[in-house]
């Protein structure tokens, strides 16, 4: 018992533990369905022995913790219980489930394999372990688990529901939806086997049929906060981003706990976004910002930040502008920057810490700032940014996250500026041009088909190449790689199926060399692509885009017929309902085409 107890210290520094905060879930794993089993209800198996008889009253008095939100406190207790019974299951699944809480879900698993070791046939262990190990995106091993515990209880629509929300995340949709069918014929009025059915359907890229089964899901049971989030989801990407806005409403309002209330308020406010209401949507886009937002970056920044609701807090301040999300979105948040560089004034200096391969073009565009390199650190699957150049000499009065200004100066589409906010090389944009002109003697247009990462979730935002078949074979045009990346395949199916040339430009890395990325955006006539770093650099410096999406009221549209971000940009596609590719496609094909009549009447 004592050597037991020596390795359950060794595994475990509970302090230490409990000073790390929450551990970034690689997948929120939201739809998954928690066994039941109440603590404060122990097995009989649990009180065989005189020692755990006595533990029943602790684990009790930790789930009440657990359940008041007093987590910290049930893990201190659930240690003592360890303590005193190491090898019972159940004194391991009540630290396993108070760490989970805590967000501790590496550390959560170990104790959860260990009750399930204690008491292998108890079919809820096996679903912990699925879930866990689904959150941190062991999708195999949540497969496996999650199969066991269907085995031990076959009747428990549950295991059947998280089953199939696991295959669908691998991409297995025809296999998940087979599932849940047959799920839903033995079980016809249980609100989750619908909902899942809705996630599958929404995931494989219909979200108007998957709205259908969400709506049975609120039918059967009108309280469920997730149901409401899932169908306001579905329907800003089948277009009505209004009712998804009344939606979201209804789920936060419903939501049981913190992390489903912040999860919920983010979806909505890029549904206030979508509709074209910037005030409301910039205000609650703040959430972002909270550590229980599981996408959240944490930012190593001492200084006060300011929000932006009053501009005038900056007058006059330095203050560090830090880049967050991704590359494309440090780019477009970039609109703003004038507006704070002119805010803050001359008596104060403006640090914009950014992406490093930005740096060259920022401070050309920008040249009364300072400008460096922020540095990131992912620990246990959360970012934590710092500007550890920008801030070591400790003037650094205020920060601010790169979105933050829009909430200051992007209250409505009037704020956007109708000019290019960034600055192109001008001796590059010759060069390119030069060499763009060897292509041939038609239209030069850059093009960009997919993302670097293509996975189950992100694959239908984009289209499959050989939809691009009507633009390519469009006469008259060179085309122009763009696409970072694996594209060999592509741009030989393109030569063999449609017959046309897809040039490759010289003397560029299109993934790490932006200032010249932005300067061959610049020289091409036009460039057309979904929106990502390439497309928005492009259009950035004044490069004319054709952005293609899945949806026309998407959040970045801010409800407006074209992105208010680029006065160069112009949107198609989604015209014909969510993931409608193929109209999109003609439709671009041809406005390409009177394109280039243009050009040869000119």
């Amino acid at each position: 018992m004592n050597r037991e107890r020596d390795r359950m210290a060794a595994e475990l520094d509970l302090d230490a533990e409990l000073a790390k905060g929450r551990e970034a879930a690689p997948r929120l794993a939201a739809d998954a369905v928690a066994p039941k089993r109440e603590l404060a209800a122990p097995d009989p198996k649990d009180t065989t022995r005189p020692e755990w008889r006595k533990q029943i009253g602790k684990i009790r008095r930790a789930a009440r913790m657990m359940d008041s939100g007093q987590e910290h406190e049930a893990a201190r207790l659930a240690l003592k219980i360890l303590d005193a019974a190491p090898d019972m299951p159940l004194a391991n699944q009540t630290m396993a489930m108070a760490l989970e809480r805590l967000g501790r879900l590496s550390k959560a698993l170990d104790f959860y394999e260990r009750a399930w070791k204690l008491d292998p046939d108890n079919p809820d262990l096996y679903r912990n372990i699925s879930i866990i190990a689904w959150k941190l995106d062991m999708l195999p091993v949540a497969e496996k688990f999650v199969r066991l515990a269907a085995q031990l209880a076959p009747d428990d629509p549950a295991n059947n529901s998280n089953l199939a929300c696991i295959l669908r995340d691998q991409g297995r949709f025809d296999d998940a939806i087979e599932l849940i069918r047959q799920a839903i014929y033995r079980d016809q009025e249980n609100a989750t086997l619908w909902n899942t059915l809705g996630t599958i359907l929404m995931e494989a890229g219909d979200p108007e049929q998957a709205i259908q089964f969400y709506e049975e899901s609120i039918r059967l049971d009108p309280d469920m906060a997730r149901t409401k989030h899932n169908l306001a989801y579905a329907l800003e990407l089948a277009g009505d981003a209004d009712r998804a806005v009344e939606l979201f409403t209804q789920a936060r309002d419903a939501a049981t706990d913190k992390i489903e209330e912040v999860t919920i308020r983010h979806g909505r406010s890029l549904s206030l976004l979508a509709a074209g209401r910037l005030a409301e949507g910039w205000d609650e886009y703040d959430v972002r910002l909270l550590p229980e937002y599981s996408s959240a970056t944490l930012f190593a920044v001492e200084a006060p930040m300011w929000d932006g609701a009053d501009p005038a807090e900056i007058r006059g301040k330095t203050l560090l502008v830090m880049g967050e999300q991704g590359l494309g979105d440090e780019v477009m948040f970039m609109n703003a920057l004038a507006d704070v560089i002119d805010t803050v004034g001359p008596e104060g200096e403006v640090r914009v810490a950014c992406a490093g391969r930005l740096l060259e073009l920022v401070r050309r565009s920008f040249p009364g700032v300072v400008a460096d390199a922020h540095q990131t650190l992912n620990r246990e699957g959360r970012n934590i940014r710092a500007a550890s150049t920008l801030t070591a000499d400790g003037a650094v009065e205020m920060w601010t996250p790169m979105a933050q200004p829009c909430r200051a100066f992007r209250r409505s589409v009037a704020d956007f500026p109708d000019a290019p906010f960034m600055t192109a090389d001008a001796d590059k944009v010759a060069a390119w041009r030069e060499q763009l002109a060897g292509f041939g003697p038609g239209l030069k247009v850059g093009l960009l088909w997919k993302s670097l990462k293509m996975d189950a979730k992100r694959t239908k935002f984009f289209t499959a190449f050989e939809t691009w078949k009507p633009v390519l074979e469009t006469p008259g045009v060179e085309f122009v790689n763009l696409q970072y990346g694996e594209v060999d395949e592509e741009i030989a199916l393109a030569e063999k199926e449609f017959g046309v040339t897809i040039h490759q430009p010289q003397g560029i890395d299109l993934k790490d060399d932006l200032d010249d990325v932005a300067a061959l955006g610049k020289a091409c006539d036009l460039v057309i692509g979904p929106m990502n770093a390439t497309t928005n650099l492009a259009a950035s410096v004044g490069g004319e885009v054709w952005l293609i999406f899945s949806q026309r009221r998407y959040w970045a549209m801010l409800g407006a017929e074209n992105p208010p971000w680029y006065a160069t940009a112009r949107a198609f596609g989604g015209l014909g309902g969510y993931g409608d590719w193929r109209s999109g496609m003609r439709e671009i094909a041809e406005a390409l085409a009177e394109r280039v009549e243009s050009m040869a009447a000119a």
